[in-house]
């Protein structure tokens, strides 16, 4: 088991960097098989959070705080919001609706039809919406990283940067639900450890994406968008 979810955590590492989501698409279905979902969430979490720091320090100095923080506005409380009602949601309806929107937003922005406004409000709203199912589902990815991408960033300031936005809504559920009795030592633990393979991921894909085109690299960012909602349509 374990060799599988290091492994898992490692791949999972490398897709999040590399592209900024997927890590928890790709580490929610196999923990789940191990440990159900109730447990699988919190893990998760864990391990999102230690690799979306390790994210902020390997692309430190391309932060963009301002927009990182912008974000959080609505993300931070909604989050919380989405939190509290994790255990009263039908999590499979939930999920399968958010990857129908995702993968008409990927198709819409490789076709260049999807050109969202360079404004406050777009990544403010985007945060409050990303927010509310990171806490419901456990998965906020993909939806960041529509935000992010629309902010005309660098290929390794969008990483970096949405990895901040992301690494505090993770602190705010980790809370959160401390606070509902969802955590324990060996959640903590089991999140911990491939957490750890998550940030070797991570360190690969950080060296791999610095020298990519940005509007080819978002295009790339966009195919594997359909790709992982489609798997994690059918994998709920």
């Amino acid at each position: 088991m374990w060799l599988v979810l290091i492994l898992v955590g490692a791949v999972a590492g490398f897709m999040s960097g590399a592209v900024g989501f997927g890590g928890g698409m790709i580490l929610l279905p196999v923990i789940t098989y191990f440990f159900g979902v109730e447990v699988a969430v919190p893990v998760s979490t864990i391990s999102q959070l230690m690799s979306n720091l390790s994210k902020m320090g390997f692309g430190w100095k391309d932060i963009d705080w301002k927009k990182a923080g912008q974000y959080l506005i609505f993300a931070a409380p909604l989050t919380a919001l989405g939190a509290y009602g994790f255990a009263k949601v039908d999590k499979v309806l939930m999920t399968r609706i958010l990857c129908v929107f995702l993968i008409v937003f990927a198709i819409m922005k490789i076709a260049g039809k999807m050109k969202l406004p360079h404004r406050p409000g777009t990544i403010i709203i985007g945060g409050g919406i990303a927010g509310l199912c990171n806490g419901l589902l456990g998965i906020a990815g993909p939806i960041s990283s529509a935000v992010f991408l629309t902010m005309g960033l660098s290929n390794v300031a969008y990483i970096a940067s949405e990895a901040t936005a992301a690494a505090a809504m993770h602190v705010i559920k980790i809370f959160m639900y401390g606070k509902l009795d969802l955590m324990s030592g060996s959640i903590f633990l089991n999140g911990f450890f491939i957490g750890l393979a998550m940030m070797a991921g991570n360190f690969v894909a950080i060296k791999l994406i610095k020298n990519v085109n940005k509007k080819l690299y978002q295009k790339i960012v966009a195919g594997v968008m359909i790709v992982a909602s489609v798997f994690l349509f059918f994998s709920v």
